[in-house]
């Protein structure tokens, strides 16, 4: 005697009966009673809250001979053929193994065929974002003008991975995670069909367990009477997940947060040789963690969380600071327990690290690095930067006993840059390090009769090895700049001559995009102690060596983007 699994056997059949997805419901229901049913859909969402499902209803429903109020009656012979999976107008394909363009071209040849039980045929596509770029753009004319009969419904869990062009010939639903109230009530309505005790506190953890998920806790939910019989309680629950009692995460947590780590270290590993499964416990974890930082912030009612849990977080959190709890919350969040789930090391790091104390009187929010090298290189605008009415460091020239009032006035890159805006906001542009350009020596600099000696061409390659560090959007601006022959300020402008065209476009790419036009304003402040405007000209010069067709070929420009210089030209006899 076989017997269908729980998902399977308590899966919804009218719209009324889907759990947690109320937009969804009333809108295709309303669908059904004016007779405006789509020829396409698109459900996206989580896994197990009910897009297969709900496809089989709508199906159901295009189909049904007695609508009631939008649902399908369950009673006549075509919702029975639906229901046992016999219904020859219902074609569910599962596009993770048919996903290439002949099983398109055979809905396509398909399709026009007029229904042979029903008024509608119905196709359910599982897995959606699976087809290959080839089936989609084959699929796409079929599923923008269907014959009148067909209805193509597309499920997924990764929409993103589907074309735009897809995407906006179906009318799309954004299926919900659900919450744990939703999941425990409807696992209640299983227990009393089935004739399962389960303690309120059981089905909290199997709900909390399952991350949104009804499938998954109605699999939770099965397994635990096969295994515990039908008298079920919050202690089996944790025994089946492989994480103990509930208190052994919160006593590792407790540790953590106040500081303990051989205290944390050894419950970590007592729970590693008991046979718990670290990476359940490494969730528990977080989530604790994560209680804890909304109680800091007094956000208690975003908990979810069981309440003898959360009163030992109400008593632990007066006790800890709030740097301590971020801290221990990134530090974990960031934690991988892919690839090596056994071993607790990844954890053992991370508590140790979140135990560290820090250095006395560090900053919760450090200043960033490009401000800090604003302040070195200018000490007075550093000085004004802590003041309420003093323009941004980074902006402002150095004053000294010869300067004047036009000599303070300060230009920026580009119009884009404002004043009111200092580079300091931004310090993930901050240059990264790079061993190799670091080490390589900058290219000489041409001499500049034409321009001011002095402070830029002392400070030209110090200029190059820090543009060096920073990748802009889609070449390195330090690679750029050795192909500048003769910098040179003008006025108020630093004209950057490039002999070869490409890299004048490459350099005016850079320099449009906000992040390397602050990358260059930072290194001039640091280097010069102000901001210039930028004018990228082409050298006009066409019997330098640099315009030949060979400097002009495709494998020395790209030579020369990382970085190379032409010593010497020869041709080939």
């Amino acid at each position: 005697m076989t017997s269908q699994v729980y998902y399977r056997k308590w899966r919804p059949g009218r719209f009324s009966e889907l759990a947690g997805q109320e937009h969804v419901s009333k809108t295709l229901s309303h669908a059904v009673i004016q007779g405006r049913v789509a020829h396409s859909y698109l459900f996206c969402g989580p896994r197990g809250t009910g897009k297969t499902s709900t496809a089989r209803i709508l199906a159901k429903a295009a189909n049904c001979l007695d609508i009631q109020d939008g649902d399908p009656c369950d009673r006549c012979g075509r919702c029975q053929a639906v229901n046992e999976g016999r219904f020859m107008d219902l074609i569910e394909m599962d596009a993770a193994s048919n996903r290439g363009i002949d099983e398109v071209r055979n809905i396509r040849d398909k399709v026009n065929l007029m229904p042979v039980e029903g008024g509608k045929k119905v196709y359910i596509i599982d897995e959606a974002h699976m087809l290959t770029e080839h089936a989609s753009n084959a699929f796409l004319k079929t599923l923008e003008e269907p014959p009148p009969h067909a209805i193509f419904i597309l499920c997924t869990t990764e929409p993103h991975k589907i074309l735009p062009t897809i995407i906006s010939r179906c009318q799309r639903f954004d299926f919900r995670r659900l919450g744990s109230e939703t999941i425990v009530e409807r696992l209640n309505r299983i227990c009393a069909e089935e004739g399962v005790g389960a303690s309120p506190e059981a089905l909290a953890a199997v709900a909390h367990s399952a991350g949104g998920s009804l499938r998954d806790a109605e699999n939770m939910l099965e397994q635990l009477v096969v295994s515990y019989g039908n008298k079920l309680d919050k202690e089996q629950v944790y025994d089946l997940m492989g994480v103990g009692h509930g208190e052994l995460a919160m006593e590792f947590v407790r540790y953590l947060l106040m500081g303990n780590p051989s205290g944390a270290l050894g419950a970590l590993n007592r729970a590693a040789w008991d046979g718990v499964d670290v990476r359940q416990l490494h969730r528990q974890a977080v989530e604790l963690l994560r209680g804890a930082l909304l109680l800091q912030y007094n956000a208690s009612n975003s908990l979810d969380l069981p309440q003898d849990a959360v009163k030992e977080l109400e008593e632990l959190v007066p006790k800890v600071t709030s740097a301590r709890i971020l801290r221990s919350l990134k530090l974990f969040g960031e934690v991988n327990m892919k690839y090596d789930a056994a071993s607790p090391l990844a954890l053992e790091l991370a508590v140790v690290e979140a135990c560290m104390e820090e250095p006395a009187g560090s900053e919760p929010a450090p200043i960033p690095l490009s401000t800090e090298a604003s302040s070195r290189a200018n000490p007075q605008a550093g000085k004004k930067l802590g003041g309420s009415d003093g323009p941004p460091a980074n902006r402002t020239p150095p004053r000294t006993a010869d300067t004047n009032e036009e000599d303070t006035h300060v230009t920026t890159v580009s119009p884009q840059s404002s004043s009111t805006k200092p580079a300091a906001k931004a310090p993930s542009n901050a240059p990264q390090p790079d061993q190799t350009e670091v080490d390589r020596p900058p290219a000489p600099v041409a001499p500049n009769p034409g321009g001011v000696e002095g402070p830029l061409q002392e400070q030209w390659g110090a200029m190059i090895r820090a543009l060096s560090r920073y990748k802009g959007r889609r070449f390195n601006i330090g690679a750029l700049l050795r192909d500048c022959r003769n910098p040179r300020i003008e006025d108020e402008t630093l004209v950057l001559e490039f002999a070869h065209r490409s890299h004048l476009e490459r350099m005016q790419e850079e320099v449009d995009d906000p992040q390397g036009q602050r990358a260059v304003e930072e290194a001039l402040v640091k280097l010069l102690g102000r901001s210039y405007q930028l004018k990228i000209v082409q050298s006009g010069d066409a019997g330098t060596p640099n315009s030949t067709p060979v400097a002009r070929s495709p494998l020395v420009r790209a030579a020369l983007s990382l970085g190379a210089r032409i010593v010497e030209e020869r041709e080939l006899l």
